[in-house]
């Protein structure tokens, strides 16, 4: 062993040693060579490949920028869709729907069981909670909608109108923000 490190640490020092300015302007080059692409890349944010059927690219751009993606639905020069697209059941589907809110969304999810316009069954909404790795509770939707609307109309009939809650990730939080909404 000592005998080929002190071979590997001869080698180094003659090459080291052989060392000069064109030696030191070929090493920069060859760092640069391969260092230009890392730092200045010439591909595109997004992959075409991504964007095939989800987005449509717009015909002009600026240069050394990429182009900008809308939804295939909603054409360049149009506006964008605002809101929900809310629709009773009974509509056709063409026709365009109203913006819709919380409470829409709340709807939907106990609106479950029914036929949809396609002839499908659309499943009921579920709403779960998971502690850890195995403790999974699902909720009643009727219970959840019962507490829903007992805040929603006591915050309606109260003369408070905050609210202040710090419950991330809980059903509770999201039994107050549908109330809080049922509210206005």
């Amino acid at each position: 062993m000592p005998v080929l490190l002190e071979t590997l640490d001869q080698k180094i020092a003659t090459t080291l040693s052989d060392w000069n300015l064109y030696t030191t302007l070929i090493a920069i080059s060859i760092v640069a060579f391969l260092a230009y692409p890392i730092v200045y890349p010439s591909e595109p944010d997004t992959h075409p490949l991504l964007l095939a059927r989800q987005a449509s690219a717009a015909p002009v751009r600026n240069k050394n920028e990429s182009a900008v993606y809308r939804s295939p639905e909603i054409p360049h020069g149009y506006p964008l869709k605002s809101g929900l697209n809310v629709k009773q059941p009974d509509e056709p589907r063409w026709k365009s729907g109203k913006d819709g809110d919380l409470r829409d969304i709340w709807r939907e999810v106990l609106r479950g069981g029914r036929v949809g316009t396609d002839g499908k069954e659309v499943p009921q909404g579920s709403i779960m909670s998971v502690f850890g790795k195995e403790k999974v509770e699902e909720h009643d939707l009727a219970q959840l909608s019962k507490q829903i609307n007992v805040l929603g109309k006591f915050w309606k009939e109260s003369s408070q109108g905050k609210v202040a809650i710090y419950l991330p990730n809980n059903i509770e939080y999201l039994v107050t923000i549908f109330g809080e909404c049922l509210a206005v």
